[in-house]
């Protein structure tokens, strides 16, 4: 499993150096990662205003995860991707843009798939 985090430039600026952040891990697990690694929750809410952080996403495939923004086409269905479209780049070349960074499981050590992610930022009741 794959799990994407969509920075929604929330307070006007970027979170980190990526827009967008693949974390080959279910959607659970990647969040702890994705703290473990960046410092700061993912489903934080920096403006009021702005709405979350990050949109957050689980996909099978990292092809699957990245296709809206390589420029992918659809199958009929809506949800088949068509490696194909007039914008279409393989994973290889989008990654090599340097706004995504897709974070492996070989890449990720043991202990920052354990911990508990704060609330942080504003909170909705």
């Amino acid at each position: 499993m794959w799990t994407q985090f969509w920075d929604m430039h929330s307070g006007g600026r970027q979170k980190e150096k990526w827009s967008k952040i693949y974390i080959e891990a279910p959607e659970e697990v990647a969040q702890v990662i994705f703290f473990n690694r960046f410092g700061h929750s993912p489903e934080r809410v920096t403006c009021a205003c702005c709405g979350e952080d990050y949109s957050i996403s689980e996909y099978e495939t990292l092809e699957q995860a990245s296709a809206y923004h390589r420029g992918c086409e659809y199958e009929a269905d809506g949800n088949t991707v068509k490696e194909s479209g007039p914008r279409h780049r393989t994973v290889e070349q989008y990654i090599a843009e340097g706004d995504a960074l897709v974070i492996r499981a070989s890449e990720i050590d043991d202990e920052e798939r354990v911990g508990e992610v704060p609330v942080q930022g504003y909170v909705y009741v």
